[in-house]
This record gives structure tokens, C-alpha cells and sequence, in this order.
């Protein structure tokens, strides 16, 4: 891989809307490029846009790394690259819902639905008061079931049809917290069961009531929002683009031996029913992640 020259250190970088940040070039070509994919709940789903737009665009996507919500959406893509990233959403979401249905014994199955893919994917975002205003609201939280880690875990498995992360045809990587003695760790998780990684990614044991301590989601540690200093430690000397929805600069220090690409996505918080991967409020997250990458190769080419 290139050695390291010229590196740029901007700190606390503040970018608009289809701006992106480029930090530490490397000499040479990189010979691979990956996409980092940020957590951020609903605000998540404009990730399937990003990916769409680079796939326009002929920019060749050879590995992917994402947290929560990232780690959702970047499974998606990685075990179906072929598929045009909304239809494999949809998909998803299709079995998402027929097993919630179940679960639900047809009882306020829209409701259900929604609020229990809000929950699963909010990556801790929801605070549990949210959660039975938003279960309520749906027609009374008596009427879904207890949220299941569990469930939410064989849904994902039942979609990925058991898969395995080293044997995907793109390699994908996600990360959890494991507590210790010495605190909370950080563990990478490149083979195994990809619906359990990405589960674990997703694990929060404040709105899952049968979630363990054993594995939680990374999402509230600033490194792990947007995991670039993780996806070079994997892919050494990548391209790495970076798409960031959180609202904040993506947090990682200088000298890795990346060539990264920041491109900030700024999107509100879309109305749960964008989960369902239709209509208007879906179509304008989707809409934003695609114009925000379109815009900023636009400005600048890789």
C-alpha cells in the first residue's frame, strides 16, 4: 500500500449539504474502495440513496463497514450487490413485516410493523417514552408484542437465508461494544452469522427487554458513529467514502493511511412509516442521500 505523504489534518471539518471531506491522501491509486455507512436510525435509510448514486455514477463499491442503522442497510448491500438498494430494502421489509404480522396475532399489524422496525433500527435514538408514544399511537401498546431482540434477530437471518459475512460477495464489516472489567470494548465482527452482526450492531438493551449486556450497539461512541479509523484498520490503504448522516463531523484521527471521503448527508428525521420503504417520506430521505453524493462527485471526481 502507498506510504503516507502530505497529510492534511482538518480538524472538526463542517461541511453542507453534498460537500464532502477529503482527508489524508495517500500516493497512488487505492486499489480498492469501500463505503463507511454511519448510524442514525431513520435518517439511515438516505444510506440506500448514497449507494444508489455511487452505483450510478460507476464508482466500484469493493468493501463496506457500518454500525446500526449502517450495519443494516450496508448487509443489504453487501449480500445482494446486484440488486438496486431500494428493491433490496423493500424486500426486507416485506419479511420484516409478515413476521411481525404473525407475532401480532393480526392485531394492529401496520401499527406493530412500523413502530417495531422504528424501534429495532433507531439505533438507541428512541428513548423508551418515544417508543410507547409510538407504539400507542399505533392503536395501543397492548396490542404488539413485547419488543424482541430475539425476533428481530431470526427476521434478519430468515431474510439473509443464514448467510455469512466472510462468504458475501462484498466484505462487509460491523462492530458492537462488549462490557468488561475495564469498561466497554470494542469488537469487530468479520465472519459469522451476518444476521447475528448486524443484530448485535443493533442490540440495545434499554428498548430490547430480552437483549443481554453482552453485546450493544456502538452507536453512542462518537468513533463508531461514522467508523472510518475501524474501516482502515480492516481495509489498510482503501479509499474509504464516508457517508455520514449524523449531523456531526465524522470523529477519527489523521495518519491512518486512508484516502477518506466525507460526504455529508443533512436530512431531519423522517415520520416512521419511511420505514416501510414507500411513499413520500421514504422517497425524500432516499432522495437525499442520492442528490448529496451526486452533488459532491459532482463538485469534485473521485
Amino acid at each position: 500500500m502507498g506510504r503516507l505523504f502530505g497529510w492534511a489534518v482538518l480538524a472538526g471539518c463542517v461541511l453542507l449539504v453534498g460537500t464532502s471531506c477529503h482527508r489524508g491522501a495517500v500516493r497512488g491509486a487505492p486499489e480498492r474502495t469501500c463505503v463507511v455507512l454511519s448510524v442514525g436510525g431513520a435518517r439511515g435509510l438516505a444510506h440506500l440513496g448514497a449507494l444508489a448514486a455511487l452505483k450510478a455514477r460507476g464508482v466500484p463499491v469493493d468493501c463496506v463497514v457500518g454500525n446500526s442503522m449502517g450495519a443494516v442497510v450496508g448487509s443489504l448491500y453487501a449480500s445482494a450487490p446486484g440488486m438496486e438498494p431500494r428493491a433490496r430494502y423493500r424486500a426486507f421489509f416485506t419479511e420484516y413485516e409478515h413476521q411481525t404480522a404473525e407475532a401480532a396475532a393480526g392485531r394492529g399489524v401496520v401499527g406493530a410493523t412500523l413502530g417495531l422496525l422504528a424501534v429495532a433500527l433507531s439505533g438507541g435514538a428512541l428513548a423508551p417514552a418515544v417508543v410507547a408514544g409510538v407504539l400507542g399511537a399505533a392503536g395501543g401498546a397492548a396490542t404488539v408484542p413485547q419488543l424482541s431482540h430475539a425476533r428481530f434477530t431470526h427476521v434478519l437471518d430468515t431474510f439473509y437465508a443464514g448467510a455469512r459475512v466472510e462468504r458475501l460477495p462484498v466484505p462487509f464489516a460491523t462492530f458492537y461494544q462488549q462490557p468488561t472489567a475495564d469498561g466497554l470494548t470494542r469488537v469487530t465482527v468479520t465472519e459469522g452469522s451476518l444476521a447475528e452482526a448486524v443484530a448485535a450492531s443493533a442490540a440495545n438493551p434499554f428498548l430490547f427487554k430480552d437483549a443481554t449486556l453482552e453485546r450493544i450497539d456502538p452507536g453512542a461512541d462518537r468513533v463508531s458513529a461514522v467508523p472510518v479509523h475501524d474501516a482502515c484498520v480492516l481495509f489498510p490503504g482503501a479509499r474509504l467514502i464516508a457517508i455520514n448522516v449524523t449531523g456531526e463531523a465524522a470523529f477519527y484521527q489523521p495518519g491512518q493511511g486512508c484516502e477518506v471521503r466525507e460526504i455529508r448527508v443533512d436530512v431531519a428525521s423522517p415520520a416512521e412509516d419511511a420505514f416501510t420503504g414507500t411513499g413520500p417520506a421514504f422517497e425524500a430521505v432516499y432522495a437525499a442521500g442520492y442528490d448529496a453524493v451526486i452533488a459532491a462527485l459532482s463538485a469534485r471526481p473521485l
